[in-house]
């Protein structure tokens, strides 16, 4: 005899721009996951119009309610009550206006093939959010840098400095690498601008030397990389170039700057909505999906 598998389907009731209230009607049934789907669709028009509800303490933005249920989904909120068995398939509709909008079928923790990395990072505290800095940026920047390639390991720090600023401002606005960097690193401990950062990004990145327009119209110092330990000072200028000290802004000042961002998700809870919509755009060793050839 096949084993019945606990099904629910979920209904996430609320107007255009507003979560209200969470239904749910539960059933338990046999056959392949295909069918199991299939059959939850199928019973949504019935189901959502008497599903067992419980309204919100109060609305939930939409965006929001997405990025909460990534972190916690209200499906696990119902195994913990005991409403449904433990690793159900459900069937999440949005019920807009009194009407079922769309619908996303999933089990409780996701087909397997690339881990929800929200999910991944969760702990007691939150989200851990260093920790996902860490492996999808830093583990590669150190290694590069451990193996003494520091211009390359430059590179992917400029790159990562452009997700940030992505993710902190936005696909729209066009001096996020400047921005961010003047909002949460002291620049002035190494004695660079972020706009010479900027232009040293540029020329590194597209062409890997030193002169990008700007610099090159003499409406910027030109900028040196040099490299030395953290704590060891170096002088201003060589030969006519403003000296950028690697190891100080790779290893102090930026890890620094990404703490105070990291901080600022604490203060303004608000953002990590944004967060989660525009990092899931960003792709990252640990979230590509790698066929064999």
């Amino acid at each position: 005899m096949s084993m019945k598998t606990p099904l629910v389907n979920i209904f996430v009731y609320g107007d255009e721009t507003h979560v209200h209230a969470i239904g749910w009607r539960v059933y338990e049934r046999a056959g392949s996951h295909r069918e199991l789907t299939g059959f939850l669709q199928s019973t949504v028009h019935h189901d959502h119009q008497g599903a067992p509800h419980e309204a919100l303490a109060k609305p939930i933005p939409r965006r929001d309610f997405e990025a909460m249920d990534r972190l916690n989904p209200f499906v696990g909120a119902l195994v913990a009550k005991g409403i449904v068995g433990e690793d159900p398939i459900y069937c999440m509709t949005h019920i807009v206006n009194g009407e079922p909008r769309a619908d996303e079928t999933r089990d409780l923790l996701g087909d397997g093939t690339v881990p929800d990395y929200l999910r991944l990072y969760m702990t007691e505290d939150g989200l851990d959010f260093s920790h996902l800095i860490q492996d999808d940026y830093f583990e590669a920047i150190y290694l590069l840098w451990n193996n003494s390639k520091y211009l390359s390991s430059l590179k992917l720090v400029f790159s990562a400095v452009d997700t940030f600023g992505f993710i902190e401002y936005g696909p729209d606005r066009r001096d996020c690498f400047a921005q961010w960097l003047n909002e949460y690193c002291e620049l002035g401990k190494v004695g660079v601008t972020a706009d010479e950062l900027w232009q040293l990004r540029n020329s590194l990145i597209h062409m890997t030397n030193l002169d990008s327009r700007k610099v090159r119209a003499g409406k910027t110092h030109r900028l040196l990389p040099r490299v030395t330990h953290p704590d060891r000072d170096v002088p201003p200028f060589v030969d006519g170039m403003k000296v950028l000290h690697v190891a100080r802004f790779v290893v102090q000042i930026l890890p620094k700057g990404i703490e105070k961002w990291l901080r600022s998700y604490n203060r303004d809870r608000g953002k990590f909505a944004e967060f989660v919509e525009r990092y899931d755009t960003i792709v990252s060793e640990a979230r590509l999906a790698v066929a064999d050839s």
